[in-house]
């Protein structure tokens, strides 16, 4: 079988978020599984009817069925994603384990008050957005997972690597260093993206961090190979 990745989108997104980065793991080669979250993509009333754990049952489907094409396999979560992932990366064979802009600490006020200034008019719309289309009770939930995931952070063993931009209003940037303290990885590895919002994969440098991602797949399983 080939080598597998498992891509997975965030908290109220879709696989859109995740696209270009699943789009060029599969034309390199790997098998993909890059699934929509229970609830998500949908409607409002839909996300809210869905709890964490519907998210967590939907990652590991599609790490099943990921499975049953692929060895080995490599984890990867963009923001929330990145904690379900770690869930399967505490139980599950993984290869490697990648997050990006994956929250310890989330909502960074400050750099929301730097975006509103530069640009108020888009970042407003975009914020007024969120507390509309996303239920309190499904923020509660995504506070539960975060709590929950954090527990489990030391189980995760496999080499890790952590992708963080500097601009992330939604993440702390200092998460990336919490993770890395956190994770039971004795190979872990974090990287800055200084231009780009919390939307990495989608922002001014999705192409740079697209890259490193599929280079840090490609020397993993080169190495495992010569071991």
């Amino acid at each position: 079988m080939k080598p597998g990745c498992l891509v997975i989108h965030g908290f109220a997104g879709d696989v859109y978020e995740v696209l270009p980065l699943a789009q060029q793991l599969k034309d390199a080669g790997y098998a993909v599984e890059c699934p929509t979250l229970e609830g998500h993509g949908l409607t409002r009333r839909q996300l809210a009817r869905s709890k964490r754990h519907d998210w967590l049952g939907s990652a590991e489907e599609a790490y099943k069925r990921l499975a049953m094409r692929a060895d080995p396999i490599v984890l990867i979560g963009f923001s929330m994603g990145g904690l379900l992932a770690i869930h399967l990366a505490s139980k599950y064979p993984s290869e490697m384990l990648i997050t990006v802009n994956t929250p310890y600490q989330y909502w960074d006020l400050g750099q929301v008050v730097r975006n509103l200034r530069s640009d108020f008019r888009p970042h407003a719309s975009r914020y007024l957005n969120s507390m509309t289309r996303i239920p309190v009770s499904s923020m509660l939930q995504f506070r539960l997972l975060l709590t929950e995931t954090k527990q489990i952070m030391p189980k995760v063993t496999c080499p890790s690597v952590i992708l963080q931009t500097k601009r992330d209003d939604t993440v702390k940037a200092i998460s990336a260093e919490h993770l890395k303290r956190e994770l039971g990885s004795e190979d872990c590895s974090v990287y800055y993206f200084p231009e780009s919002g919390h939307k990495l994969l989608l922002d001014v440098e999705a192409e740079q961090a697209i890259r490193l991602i599929q280079e840090q797949i490609d020397q993993r399983l080169t190495d495992r190979a010569h071991v």
